[in-house]
């Protein structure tokens, strides 16, 4: 009953809010709630007029939280008095996505990238948007021109991307499309699952392991502080028989940034590249 009732205040008072398709900048108030979105709206100028972000998006703008996990708090939603809400497949379940449409607000859906040369596509769809069409091709011009600059100084090495999430048992080896594939190969090195696991994600078991022996591991970081760190590593299934656990090597980037695929996405690839000059792949 509760949350019904709030999908009724919701709709009542966001009713008034939308706003026509040439909105001023000033007029404009947005919850930026897909992967990279924040970042974008920064670059094409229109971070004053973010009000409201998920929790992937925090990093990038000091407006209000207003999700947990992927599930957004109606009561903040309503009292920031949005015009436009940016969302992506992660976004929520269908139900608060019908009731965002219905409740008068514009809705702009960004496609959730699996692979770096689908970043521009967001580029495009904000621009549009927000009648800002150049400033969106100028940045990704110039994010293209340096992912074309990025260059690749490592050796090569096999590794293998984890989602982990040890309080929930969540377990997975991420596979061909995982999206942490096209970020491997863009540093030079091979995706061992990606070459052997044809889903994007697989369970992790003992088996997989073996057969994938990764070099290095990719993680995010609350994944691996989830398991209890290299320690807790030892402990799931074929692991500590890998050359990456033996010998410690482990990447890890920060979980609002490995997979949101947008203007940061080349700052991880450095991140990565960084990491890995510390080891001696076997």
């Amino acid at each position: 009953m509760r949350r019904l009732s709030i999908f009724a205040v919701l709709a009542l008072l966001l009713a008034g809010c939308s706003a026509p398709t040439k909105t001023q900048d000033s007029e404009l108030r947005i919850i930026a709630a897909a992967a990279g979105a924040a970042e974008i709206l920064n670059e094409i100028g229109l971070s004053d007029a973010v009000v409201g972000v998920d929790e992937r998006n925090s990093k990038a703008s000091k407006a209000q939280v207003v999700t947990s996990g992927h599930s957004f708090n109606f009561e903040q939603v309503v009292g920031l008095s949005p015009t436009h809400v940016i969302i992506d497949s992660l976004t929520d379940s269908t139900e608060v996505r019908n009731q965002f449409k219905q409740s008068g607000l514009q809705i702009i859906e960004l496609p959730t990238a699996e692979d770096i040369s689908e970043i521009y596509d967001k580029y495009e769809i904000l621009g549009k948007a927000f009648a800002k069409s150049d400033e969106a091709q100028s940045a990704s011009n110039a994010l293209r021109a340096k992912f074309e600059e990025f260059k690749v100084s490592n050796r090569s090495f096999r590794i293998a991307f984890l989602y982990l999430r040890g309080t929930n048992a969540i377990y997975f080896v991420g596979g061909k499309g995982s999206g942490a594939d096209s970020l491997i190969e863009a540093v030079g090195s091979v995706d061992v699952g990606a070459a052997q696991l044809k889903t994007p994600f697989s369970p992790l078991t003992a088996e997989v392991m073996r057969k994938l022996n990764p070099e290095v591991l990719l993680l995010m970081n609350n994944g691996f502080e989830s398991v209890g760190g290299l320690a807790g590593l030892k402990s799931l299934p074929g692991l500590s028989a890998t050359t990456a656990v033996k010998n410690g090597n482990i990447v890890l980037i920060d979980d609002r940034e490995l997979l949101d695929f947008g203007p940061e996405t080349i700052n991880v690839l450095k991140q990565i590249q960084e990491q890995l000059k510390a080891f001696n792949a076997a």
